[in-house]
């Protein structure tokens, strides 16, 4: 039976197929829109309405799965670096812990304040490209669905 609680590669695989599916229910326009409005918001007022959200306890949790997610290929060349693989299963472990913290608390699809709703949809997408990515690297394949 496969495990889908500690340290295993579903569990991983687990967060990647959640953060996709919140892509798989929204249409492209939905994303597109979602873009534009964090583009315009970050200029206008010298970025205030997005700031906003990204304040506070929860804004730090924000940019701290940010900041997780991004240092994927500093990961990567330190494993090299090192030989020790096994730091990159314990990172993609990291951020698939992180990104579920986030899945459970904030409703992406549900948030009806519209720049919120697109910078957490941005912090997810940045987050499944580097959990996929990460995964890839470590030659372990994300369903469609789990």
């Amino acid at each position: 039976a496969l495990s889908f609680e500690g340290e295993t590669g579903p569990y991983c695989q687990y967060a990647a197929v959640r953060a996709n599916s919140i892509f798989r229910k929204l249409d492209n326009d939905a994303v597109r829109s979602a873009e534009e409005l964090i583009r315009e918001n970050s200029v206008a007022a010298d970025g205030a309405k997005v700031s906003e959200v990204l304040a506070g306890e929860a804004g730090t949790e924000v940019w701290s799965l940010v900041m997780l997610a991004e240092r994927l290929d500093e990961v990567i060349a330190q494993c090299a670096a090192s030989a020790e693989p096994a730091n990159l299963a314990k990172y993609t472990f990291t951020l698939a812990r992180a990104f579920n913290l986030f899945y459970h608390r904030h409703r992406i699809i549900a948030e009806e304040d519209q720049i919120r709703r697109a910078v957490l949809m941005a912090v997810a997408d940045i987050t499944r490209r580097r959990l996929t990515a990460a995964l890839a690297t470590l030659g372990i394949a994300v369903p469609e669905r789990m």
